[in-house]
């Protein structure tokens, strides 16, 4: 069941993406690009030919698919439709869930630096300084929510919230609901934090990773940064908005799962399409201001396990 689960995260990626695009345009007042674009865009990278960089070495070729992988092992861990706990790997420890993003970060950052590109460089070490303040606030939210019952697993915080949802609904879950929703908008590359749709040298940095990139290469790179920005959405409703998810295995439970969650994802891509839209984008030097404050929600999410109201 985690390998279909993971499988439904890797087609539904490019349409999640490609709805935020349609939907960002539609509140702008421009037509935009139909809700299919991405898919047409994988067909047509995968279909072209690959141009590498003289400076390029053999990691440039094997790396893309070696985070597509870990992206892949990262999403089995994760209970999308359901939240049974016997399933492969989604009763595994939530922080080897961050480990796995964070080594196809360290993966992505050596692809950035591995064609000598400065614009690359430039992008890899603001992404990389933002990953200080991201990880521990990922870490303590989480952490925050599962103290209490002593969980540590995804599909055990589910359970736990499908099955208690008024007295799980406290002020450490509606603080670390916001924590990890500010940590959503920063993972994702998407407005205030970052623009994915320029590519200027000022104001880069998920992009910049992948400036160098080509046919195959760049295919490959895009569907993986589509589905950690589904992953992400998918963390956020697994830890703060669970409901419609199946607790058992059985199959009417599976189908409404599958409409329940798809329907939360569109949902929240729709809000960040909103939020694109209303607000610019932040100066990079109050990034790191942006991130600080929901680390220090994280912390205050924390502590009210150990404060007696």
């Amino acid at each position: 069941m985690s390998v279909i689960q993971a499988c439904l995260l890797v087609f539904f990626a490019p349409l999640v993406q490609g709805v935020i695009k349609h939907t960002k345009a539609w509140m702008q007042g421009r037509k935009g690009p139909s809700v299919w674009q991405p898919y047409r865009e994988l067909r047509k990278y995968f279909r072209k030919g690959t141009v590498l960089s003289d400076q390029s070495s053999l990691v440039t070729t094997v790396v893309p698919y070696l985070q597509l992988a870990l992206v892949f092992m990262a999403a089995m861990m994760l209970p999308v439709v359901t939240a049974a706990s016997h399933t492969l790997l989604a009763s595994s420890d939530i922080f080897l869930f961050i480990y796995l993003l964070g080594f196809a970060r360290l993966l992505t950052a050596v692809v950035g630096m591995d064609s000598g590109s400065a614009f690359g460089g430039m992008g890899i070490s603001r992404d990389l300084f933002i990953s200080l303040l991201v990880e521990p606030t990922v870490f303590l939210a989480i952490l925050a929510t599962g103290i209490a019952a002593n969980i540590y697993s995804f599909s055990g915080l589910s359970t736990q919230l499908l099955s208690h949802p008024v007295e799980e609904f406290t002020l450490t879950h509606l603080l670390a609901a916001v924590a990890l929703f500010m940590i959503v908008m920063t993972e994702v590359g998407r407005l205030p934090i970052d623009n994915p749709d320029t590519h200027l040298e000022l104001t880069m940095i998920h992009e910049a990773a992948v400036l160098d990139l080509s046919g195959r290469h760049i295919a490959l790179m895009s569907l993986g940064a589509w589905m950690r920005q589904l992953l992400w959405f998918t963390v956020f409703l697994d830890v703060c908005v669970p409901a419609g998810m199946a607790s058992g295995l059985t199959v009417s439970g599976i189908l409404l799962g599958v409409v329940v969650w798809i329907g939360k994802v569109f949902v929240l891509g729709t809000m960040l399409a909103a939020l694109e839209s209303v607000n610019a984008k932040m100066r990079l030097f109050a990034v790191p201001r942006f991130l600080t404050f929901a680390l220090s929600i994280a912390v205050f999410a924390l502590l009210t396990n150990f404060v007696a109201v």
